[in-house]
């Protein structure tokens, strides 16, 4: 047998009372599709075939506020003690990116202290906005200080765009919509300051940065002119290069050779999307990621484990 030697970092994980959660609410399924079925067993399976040693559990859009903050944090606690049910029951193939309840920063910093000090998770998770506010936003101040402090492992996932959507559209939000969330947040956390003023928080950005690679150059153009420019005294450029990023759903030349133009291939990370993404493409995108020729052999094991060593203890 193969030895298992990949570390995913964005390994989704939905048990049925996170859909009960989004049921009660309306919601019936992901941003295309009904609900895809998720069990620790199928996500190991795929893992052995995929060369998968350990992958970071998460939740995903659309998160687990509806306008209830009583409700959110019972959500939270729940989700979170899932994780590190999972990880226990599975050591050394499960962690878990914990999720908080925002928009409540009292609860957030209650929460932080649990996961970290109580069950020994991994980082969080943060989708791109809560509440009408993006990841960046001056209201959850404390929140970035306290995960500073932590020198928390932060994953920024896209959620459903805050807003109205206009008359007939009907374009999927995960195919278009979820890559310019991330990369509003990206440049959110650039703009409002929170990449300079916190640098201990590791902020990995999904799917390759979204179009962030394809922005870099423009950003860097105009950031002179910009009036929050102060905020990112050694240019925009230099802030992006301190961001990491995952490659679900990425694996091909195309994006690839985009993403390494602007980040270095130590802050590049393996992951997935599974079960989101189905096995089928999961196994095509990561037969892309191999095929790619534009690491060399060092940068490629890096990629898929040394580099995520370094943040997760748990798999050193």
């Amino acid at each position: 047998m193969t030895a298992r030697n990949r570390i995913d970092v964005h390994h989704h994980t939905l048990p049925q009372f996170y859909k009960d959660a989004q049921i009660k609410h309306g919601i019936t399924g992901s941003s295309y599709a009904a609900f895809p079925e998720w069990t620790a067993e199928n996500s190991l399976g795929l893992m052995d075939k995929l060369d998968i040693a350990g992958s970071i559990l998460s939740f995903t859009s659309p998160g687990i506020w509806y306008g209830d903050p009583a409700e959110t944090r019972d959500l939270a606690r729940k989700c979170n003690e899932f994780l590190a049910e999972q990880a226990a029951d599975h050591p050394q193939r499960f962690g878990g990116f914990a999720i908080l309840p925002l928009p409540d920063n009292d609860a957030c910093l209650n929460e932080i202290a649990y996961v970290y000090d109580e069950l020994g998770l991994d980082g969080i998770t943060l989708l791109t906005s809560v509440n009408g506010r993006y990841v960046g936003h001056p209201d959850f101040e404390v929140v970035y200080a306290e995960l500073d402090r932590r020198e928390a492992v932060v994953h920024i996932h896209p959620c459903y765009p805050p807003g109205t959507v206009a008359t007939d559209w009907d374009i999927p939000g995960m195919l278009i919509d979820y890559p310019f969330e991330t990369t509003r947040v990206a440049v959110n956390l650039i703009f409002q300051g929170v990449v300079e003023r916190y640098p201990n928080i590791r902020f990995i950005l999904s799917h390759a940065g979204g179009t962030l690679p394809f922005l870099t150059h423009r950003l860097a153009a105009f950031e002179k002119l910009m009036p929050q420019r102060d905020n990112y005294p050694n240019g925009t450029t230099a802030a992006i290069a301190k961001f990491w990023f995952d490659t679900a759903a990425n694996g091909h030349a195309q994006p690839l050779q985009a993403l390494t133009e602007v980040a270095d291939p130590a802050r590049i990370l393996f992951g997935t999307d599974y079960p989101y993404v189905n096995a089928e493409i999961v196994a095509k995108e990561t037969a892309g990621l191999d095929a790619w020729d534009g690491f060399t052999d060092d940068q490629r094991a890096a990629v898929d484990r040394t580099n995520a060593q370094a943040l997760f203890p748990r798999f050193a």
